[in-house]
């Protein structure tokens, strides 16, 4: 199912956007002081999907989506008075404590050039087909130089190729193992809670549009973050599945992750303790 053995270097991620108001302001030669809300409802409009009855809010182009958050966390193997051990370290961009609504084309340069310095495995879930698309399409909008996460290497084993079309495990989309047809194709909300993850807490993404228009994006930064994680342990439990990792490590390490995720809590980030209440030992 999987070729690979774990590199030593995973990066598990996922992201947040919302209506691009801006960008509906040029397309439709809107007046600049056009309420954010009527700038979204006109892209909202113009969808092919679109019905004030049944689907006043469709799901936009990638183009049309402004990236608010990207949230990531990053999986190596250290040692530790000479015991190797697993270490875990959880990111966002914007950084948290937020302190001001973010601008997108930093969040979407910062995330890329992490990514074209690190190059860690890349691991998200329904990834290949949304998130990678709205960074590469949002950030040609927004003017990005993203070369070194562009290049691809002339021969597979000469460097990792993020934009393989098949059976690509440098970017790993796990989605793309469980894809089935007419709507058999899991989500991770679902998929989590039935492997006894927690899930989603108490944001779902229809949401992230209000949070945002209400200046809460602290709640879409906590939101993203906990996709992170469950993302990260449904992985787990397919490299378990897959061969990849023995029992007792597979074990260990959810135990290692839970201390990480303690750890985060008093750190400052109470949020993660819903997480931890609806993760039973």
């Amino acid at each position: 199912m999987l070729k690979s053995q774990i590199p030593e270097l995973v990066l598990f991620f996922d992201m947040e956007w919302v209506p691009d108001a801006s960008g509906a302001r040029r397309l439709y030669d809107l007046p600049p002081e056009t309420p954010e809300i009527e700038a979204m409802q006109r892209l909202w409009q113009a969808s092919n999907d679109f019905n004030a009855d049944t689907n006043p809010r469709p799901f936009l182009k990638y183009m049309f989506s402004r990236v608010v958050s990207i949230a990531y966390l990053v999986r190596k193997p250290v040692f530790v008075d000479g015991e190797k051990t697993i270490e875990f370290s959880l990111h966002s961009l914007p950084k948290m404590p937020v302190e001001e609504m973010p601008e997108e084309a930093p969040l979407i340069d910062r995330f890329l050039y992490i990514l074209g310095r690190r190059c860690p495995q890349l691991v998200g879930y329904n990834s290949a087909a949304s998130d990678i698309q709205v960074l590469i399409q949002r950030g040609m909008i927004n003017e990005v130089a993203a070369e070194k996460f562009c290049e691809r290497p002339d021969k597979p084993w000469e460097g990792n190729d993020y934009f393989r079309r098949w059976d690509n495990e440098d970017h790993l989309d796990m989605i793309k193992l469980f894809a089935g047809s007419g709507g058999m194709t899991p989500r991770l909300d679902e998929f989590a809670k039935l492997c006894g993850f927690p899930g989603k807490i108490d944001v779902k993404g229809d949401q992230v549009t209000d949070l945002w228009l209400a200046g809460d994006i602290t709640k879409i930064v906590e939101y993203n973050q906990i996709d992170v994680l469950n993302t990260y342990l449904l992985w787990l439990r397919l490299i378990y599945f897959c061969g990849k990792i023995a029992e007792e490590d597979y074990i260990a390490e959810q135990e290692t992750f839970r201390f990480f995720l303690e750890s985060e809590v008093q750190n400052g980030k109470a949020f993660i303790s819903d997480f931890l209440a609806k993760w039973p030992e």
